[in-house]
C-alpha cells in the first residue's frame, strides 16, 4: 500500500514538471467563444385601442414588474418651455377618486414601488398583489387630477433648482451645450427659465395629458411571475376602455455640427475651475449598424478610468480628477461630448490634450489589448444588467420599436466579440470630429484669451447661462493689462503723496 502511494506521488510530481515545461504562462489563454444568451422571449398581444402588451414570464421569484413606455414626438413650447418637465413632477399625485396621501398609502400597504413621468411609468412588487398593483396604477394613469397646490410646489422647486444651477458650473455647461449644439428652436435645445416655468398652468397639464398620453402610443411590458392568460385578463379589465386618440407629429430641421471649430465661453464669477466640453450633434440612432462598435470605441477613448482621456489628463498631466466622453444615441439627434473640470491655468492645455486624443483614435488603430479590455467591460456590464427586470422590458420595447431581429439581444455577446480593430477605427472616423466641434468653457473670463488658438476664426464667442449671446469680446476680457495699468496708477499716486509728505517735512 505504502509503495503504491509513493508511486502515485512520484507520478504526480513528474506530471507537474512536464506541464510546467510545456505551458507558456506569458501567453494569455484565449476566451471561449461567446454563447447565445438565454433571454426569455416576450409574448405579445394588442388591445383594440392600440395598446401593445409584451409579457415575459419568469416564475423564479414571486415578483412582478409593469412598465409603461409612451412614444411620441417632442416639441417646443416657447413662452411655456418646461411643460414636459413640470408634468413629470405633478403626474401620479392625485386621481378623481384618491388624494396624494391616499395613493401613496395604497401602494405602501402592498409594498409596491411606482413612478410616473412624461415618458414612462412603472409599478413593481410581489406578484400576489399584481391585481391590486395594476388597478392602482390604472387609476393613476387613466384618471389623473392636476391640482394648483401640486403645480405650485413643482414650479417653486424648479425655480429654486434653476437658481442653484446658476451657481453650478457643471450644470451651466450642460444647459449651454444643449442650446449651442441644437439651437433654441429645436426641442433638444429649448431650455426653460424661471419666467417660462411660472407661465405654466393647470390647463397646460391637462392639455399635455390629453394630447400625448394615449394607448395607441404606449407599450406595456410585464416581466415576472405571471402567465400570458393572466396578463391578458388583467390588462383587458383595466385598459380596454382607455380611448384611442390621434397624437400629433412634429418635425424639426436636424441640428448640424459647426463647419469648423468654434469656441464659446460662459463667464462664472470667481470660478476656481474651468468646465470644458468639446461637443457636437451627430446622427447616431439607437441600434443602428454602428451601435456596438461605436460604443466600444467611445469606451476606449474615454468611457472610464482606463480610457485614454482619463489616462492622459489625470494620470499623465494631472490636469483634472477625471475626463470622460459619451456618444449619446437618440431617436431625433444624438451627440458626442468629451468633458472635464480642470484647473483654470491649464484650461488651454487640457483642451489641447482632449483634441489630441480625439485625433489619435482616428489616425491610429487601437491595440488588440485595448479592444479586448473594452469587450470584457461591455460583456460584464451587459451580464449584470440582466438581473434587472427593467432591462428585459427595455429589450422587448427596443425589438418592437426599432424592428430588430427577435434574437438581437440573445446574440449581444457574439456581436461584441465579432468587433475588430478595423471596426473601431471606422467608428472613430465616422463619429469623432475634433475639427468641426464646439469647444465650450464655463469659467473665469480672464482665461478666455488663451483659447483663441483653437477657434478657426480666432474669436471667442461669449454666452450667458441660457445660451444667449452677450456683447463681450475676448479683448474686453483680457484683464491683465487693466490690472497692470491700475497697479501703476496706484503706485504713482503713492509716490506723489510720499514726495509731498517729504516736502512738507523739509519745510518744517
Amino acid at each position: 500500500m505504502k509503495k503504491n502511494i509513493i508511486i502515485l506521488i512520484t507520478f504526480a510530481i513528474c506530471l507537474t514538471f512536464s506541464n510546467a515545461q510545456t505551458l507558456d504562462r506569458s501567453i494569455q489563454p484565449k476566451p471561449a467563444p461567446a454563447n447565445e444568451i438565454q433571454i426569455k422571449d416576450a409574448q405579445t398581444f394588442t388591445l383594440d385601442n392600440g395598446l401593445k402588451v409584451f409579457v415575459v414570464a419568469d416564475h423564479k421569484l414571486p415578483q412582478i414588474y409593469f412598465s409603461f413606455r409612451f412614444d411620441f414626438d417632442t416639441k417646443t413650447y416657447g413662452e411655456k418651455a418646461g411643460i414636459p418637465d413640470i408634468f413629470s413632477e405633478v403626474a401620479g399625485k392625485a386621481t378623481t377618486s384618491k388624494t396624494k396621501s391616499e395613493i401613496n398609502k395604497s401602494f405602501d400597504l402592498i409594498g409596491a414601488n411606482f413612478g410616473f413621468s412624461n415618458e414612462s411609468g412603472f409599478v413593481s412588487g410581489l406578484s400576489k398583489y399584481r391585481s391590486k398593483m395594476i388597478e392602482l396604477f390604472a387609476d393613476v394613469l387613466l384618471n389623473p387630477v392636476f391640482t394648483e397646490e401640486e403645480l405650485d410646489l413643482a414650479k417653486n422647486q424648479t425655480v429654486s433648482a434653476l437658481a442653484y444651477i446658476s451657481m453650478d458650473a457643471g450644470q451651466m455647461m450642460k444647459i449651454v451645450s444643449q442650446v449651442l449644439m441644437n439651437g433654441k428652436n429645436h426641442p433638444h435645445g429649448e431650455m426653460f427659465t424661471a419666467t417660462t416655468v411660472k407661465n405654466i398652468t393647470v390647463d397646460d397639464m391637462n392639455e399635455y395629458y390629453k394630447t400625448f398620453i394615449a394607448p395607441n402610443k404606449t407599450r406595456l411590458v410585464i416581466v415576472g411571475d405571471i402567465t400570458l392568460a393572466e396578463a391578458k385578463a388583467e390588462v383587458e379589465k383595466h385598459f380596454k376602455n382607455w380611448e384611442k386618440r390621434e397624437v400629433p407629429e412634429y418635425k424639426y430641421e436636424q441640428p448640424k455640427a459647426p463647419d469648423k471649430v468654434r469656441v464659446a465661453f460662459v463667464h462664472k464669477e470667481g470660478a476656481a475651475q474651468s468646465e470644458v466640453n468639446i461637443c457636437y450633434p451627430v446622427d447616431y440612432k439607437f441600434y443602428n449598424e454602428d451601435y456596438f462598435k461605436a460604443n466600444l470605441m467611445t469606451y476606449i477613448l474615454g468611457g472610464g478610468a482606463s480610457g485614454r482621456l482619463f489616462q492622459n489628463l489625470r494620470e499623465t498631466h494631472s490636469y483634472t480628477y477625471g475626463c470622460y466622453n459619451e456618444l449619446e444615441a437618440s431617436d431625433v439627434i444624438g451627440y458626442y461630448a468629451a468633458s472635464a473640470s480642470v484647473r483654470n491655468d491649464v484650461t488651454d492645455s487640457a483642451i489641447q490634450q482632449i483634441l489630441f486624443e480625439m485625433q489619435r483614435i482616428i489616425d491610429t488603430a487601437v491595440s488588440e489589448q485595448d479592444l479586448a479590455s473594452a469587450k470584457a467591460f461591455a460583456m460584464g456590464s451587459f451580464g449584470r444588467s440582466l438581473q434587472q427586470p427593467g432591462t428585459i422590458a427595455n429589450f422587448a420595447v427596443a425589438i418592437d420599436k426599432y424592428n430588430l431581429p427577435a434574437d438581437y439581444f440573445k446574440n449581444y455577446l457574439k456581436q461584441i466579440e465579432a468587433i475588430t480593430v478595423k471596426d473601431i477605427k471606422e467608428a472613430a472616423e465616422k463619429y469623432i470630429h475634433p475639427k468641426s466641434a464646439w469647444i465650450i468653457v464655463v469659467g473665469d473670463k480672464k482665461y478666455a484669451n488663451t483659447l483663441k488658438q483653437y477657434a478657426a476664426d480666432g474669436k471667442i464667442e461669449f454666452y450667458d447661462l441660457y445660451g444667449n449671446s452677450t456683447n463681450e469680446s475676448a479683448e474686453s476680457c483680457d484683464c491683465t493689462v487693466y490690472y497692470l495699468a491700475g497697479a501703476i496708477v496706484v503706485l504713482f499716486i503713492i509716490f506723489v503723496l510720499m514726495k509731498r509728505s517729504a516736502a512738507k517735512r523739509k519745510r518744517r
